[in-house]
């Protein structure tokens, strides 16, 4: 283990006059022949780490490197400083709990060379560091690590040096490496880092004895777990230990990290989260997991004979560790954060209930960066677009809800999938995008003191919700999968939100437990899934004037809608477009689609009676004729509502699946199918074609088109076509509809004017301003076909 100096340290060191072991000629040589940059080579960035004085930094400029110099002490920075060159710009950071990630190039692709000269063996964390720097690299970057060599030193120097060991598990991470050894050092040059995953690796045969055993994962003020490397059997493992006969879990958690990394810590802030059972040997394996935060003291070695050192490892790096991790941690790993390890051979965990203890929830300077950048863009374009919004995504911490993404990715303006179907390989669960996260929440009117519902888990949204509604709110989240559910639970513990926000396992289309229904109903029920209908027991639970809001599949297009409750009904106040993952359980549908006989294509009906499709593939067969409506959208404009239009007004609505790639009578477009319509035997399919294109701006102007299929083809397509015109000269840009929510069985006669759709639980009307207007009803009226009549 390398002796670990403080920046303090180090600070007093240069302070008081001090410098740093010179270059000698050899390591010139050597840096000269090997790092030099090509004739005619502008602008190649360098970073040199640990610094000191500056001398490599100045060494670099010389041979045309624009070099950051950094060192954690300041006043080696000073020093460096008014030494400098053009050329070199010095920076102050604490190597080991800084966030080297803001070191990175603004508006490059990384940089060329990163050196780092005797520093590497003063730092505790190598493999962690190291892996931070490898990200700081361009695509053909270089890390050049120059250290003694502890077989040319007195003993005395030896833990200043790197051993042939540690010099190859350092390069282990990486696809190309070169070792040159130069006087009493050994150079070596690192090129392309590797990403596979994280293998996992046994220990020898235990001797025969009780295998029960306590895994500690402890974390660090920056959120960092806890390894040791242990060199006889190869892996990283958590700091554990066996049970001692008679002795509490929590009191062998305290004493086995005591006894190996030398941390203290009191038996009262140990979380016991359940037991691990497996096979190991032909031996029955038990291990109790045990959660700490809250400890003293540095991490050093106490027992070399087992683990040769310990380091900080920031958990998501974890999946693409270079050497293997022991299965056992592994598995404790993952029980803390599930879904951060992929393929860890199972093991049979039996949960505790959720003890008193609480964990203090901690994160790197990167995170807090990241997600005060994603708050600055959301803010930008107007999606938290109030104090309280941007508020509350600014304390959440999103990256802890998915521990097994880079924090670069985590803050990304994405949805990202955290689950998906292994039959299908389509996403099941996932954490929405912040964008439309915080379109749902601004229109689900949330107020401090307010009651509100989930249905659909994560934790993410529910703790934005938490934020929201304030101490004196309640959050109940209801989530259908035990997986998804667990990791929620999970979260919510490490973040600190357990005790605001209730995580029910349940079917969320039934709404929540009566026992966590308030009085007067919810004040906001807001859904994270795709939902095909809106089920009774959802406005049942609401509040008169309380809001719901759900992506809503209506004729096969989700919508994001926020409703207000009236009376037994909803009304709309805001619509737009979205994709969630479907609902599961009593609200799942099918969609596979009615194939055409075998043709490859086939028909989705949604929220239209089915038609027979007896002889359809005979009749595209034959061909058809094709419309074109004068009707134009240029790339990138959106015509979502000509979509609910056609959904919602037409008679015999469907939509027609099928390879856009495969040849064949119908020309479907690269999106997801082709909105149409059956009439008897015939068909009609909507289709655009490029008519401009405009290279320089990127833009393209397309026009909708009509093929129509049958012996009443044509007047399927003129229908198609008169209403794709109506939409044109009535709806576009000028109206956005608005949905009426009404139980199943309402009489027509108290529905407004509009087009309705049918749904096992409510009749929703589709209303368009402007053209819905007339008094009385006009209930499920073909507002295409009038257009038609009026041509």
């Amino acid at each position: 283990m390398s002796t670990t100096h403080t920046a303090q340290n180090w600070h007093a060191h240069y302070e008081a006059g001090h410098d740093f072991r010179p270059l000698t000629d050899t390591e010139k040589a050597v840096l000269s022949e090997q790092l030099s940059l090509p004739e005619g080579t502008q602008g190649a960035r360098a970073l040199d780490v640990a610094c000191g004085t500056g001398e490599l930094a100045r060494f670099l400029a010389a041979a045309g490197y624009q070099v950051d110099a950094v060192d954690w002490a300041r006043s080696a920075v000073e020093r460096a400083s008014e030494s400098s060159t053009n050329g070199v710009v010095c920076h102050q950071l604490d190597l080991t709990g800084g966030d080297l990630s803001s070191l990175a190039p603004a508006g490059t692709g990384g940089y060329r060379l990163i050196t780092m000269r005797r520093a590497l063996a003063h730092l505790p964390d190598r493999t962690r560091t190291v892996a931070e720097l490898a990200t700081l690299l361009d695509e053909d970057g270089t890390l050049c690590v120059i250290t003694p060599h502890a077989d040319r030193h007195r003993e005395e120097l030896r833990g200043i040096c790197l051993d042939d060991a540690e010099i190859d598990l350092l390069a282990d991470g990486w696809q190309h490496t070169e070792r040159i050894e130069a006087d009493g050092s050994t150079v070596l040059l690192l090129r392309g880092p590797k990403t596979d995953p994280v293998t996992y690796s046994e220990k020898r045969t235990p001797k025969p004895a009780a295998m029960a055993g306590v895994a500690v994962v402890v974390t660090n003020d920056r959120g960092q777990v806890l390894l040791g490397w242990n060199p006889s059997r190869a892996v990283w493992e958590l700091p554990a230990g066996k049970v001692e006969p008679g002795e509490a879990f929590e009191a062998t958690a305290v004493r086995e990290l005591a006894e190996e990394a030398g941390l203290h810590a009191r038996p009262e802030a140990v979380l016991l989260l359940g037991t691990l059972c497996d096979s190991t040997h032909g031996f029955t394996r038990i291990t109790e997991i045990a959660r700490l935060t809250d400890h003293t003291g540095e991490p050093a070695v106490q027992e070399p004979e087992l683990i040769t050192r310990w380091e900080w490892h920031t958990p998501s790096a974890l999946r693409c560790l270079p050497q293997p991790l022991f299965t056992a941690s592994a598995q404790a790993l993952n029980t803390v954060w599930p879904g951060l390890l992929p393929d860890v051979p199972p093991a049979h965990h039996t949960p505790r209930p959720t003890g008193d203890v609480a964990l203090t929830f901690t994160e790197p300077a990167a995170a807090v960066r990241l997600r005060e950048q994603m708050v600055r863009h959301l803010t930008e374009a107007g999606w938290t677009d109030t104090p309280e919004l941007k508020r509350a995504f600014t304390a959440v911490p999103r990256h802890a809800f998915l521990p097994e993404q880079p924090l670069v990715r985590a803050y990304a303006n994405e949805a990202v999938v955290t689950v998906f179907d292994e039959d299908t390989g389509r996403s099941t669960s996932s954490a929405s995008q912040p964008e439309m996260q915080a379109i749902m929440l601004s229109r689900a009117g949330l107020r401090p003191g307010g009651n509100i519902l989930e249905i659909g888990g994560g934790g993410y949204n529910a703790s934005l919700i938490a934020e929201l509604v304030g101490p004196t709110g309640s959050v109940v989240c209801v989530e259908i999968s035990p997986y998804v559910h667990a990791r929620t639970v999970r979260f919510l513990a490490e973040t600190g939100y357990a005790d605001r926000v209730r995580a029910v396992l349940g079917d969320g289309t039934h709404g929540a437990p009566r026992h966590l229904i308030p009085e007067k109903g919810f004040d906001a029920i807001i859904v994270t899934v795709a939902s095909n209908d809106v089920p009774w027991r959802w406005t049942g639970q609401l509040a008169e004037g309380g809001h719901l809001v759900v992506p809503l599949r209506i004729g096969g297009f989700t919508r994001a809608v926020g409703l207000r409750k009236q009376g037994s009904g909803l009304v709309s106040t805001a619509i737009s477009p979205c994709g969630f993952v479907p609902m599961q359980g009593a609200g799942r549908w099918d969609e596979t689609p009615v194939p055409v006989g075998d043709t490859g294509y086939g028909i989705r009906w949604e929220d239209t009676p089915p038609a027979p499709l007896d002889g359809l593939d005979r009749t595209l067969a034959a061909g058809g004729a094709e419309l074109w409506t004068g009707v134009t959208v240029r790339s990138g404009e959106t015509f979502e509502d000509l979509q609910l239009w056609l959904a919602t007004s037409l008679s015999g609505f469907c939509r027609m699946d099928g390879d856009p790639d495969r040849p064949g009578p119908v020309r479907l477009p690269k999106r997801s199918g082709a909105e149409a319509i059956i009439l008897g035997r015939s068909l009609a399919c909507l289709l655009t074609e490029r008519r401009e294109n405009d290279e320089a701006n990127g833009t393209s102007l397309w026009e909708f088109g009509v093929q129509g299929f049958g012996p009443d083809g044509q007047a399927a397509a003129d229908t198609l076509a008169a209403a794709v015109r109506a939409w044109d000269r009535e709806l576009r840009d000028r109206a956005t509809p608005r949905l009426t929510v009404m139980p199943a069985g309402t009489p027509d006669s108290a529905l407004p004017s509009g087009d309705v759709v049918e749904k096992s639980d409510r009749r929703i009307v589709v209303s368009w301003p402007g053209r819905d207007e007339a008094p009385g009803p006009a209930v499920g009226r073909n507002t295409a076909q009038e257009g038609l009549d009026e041509q």
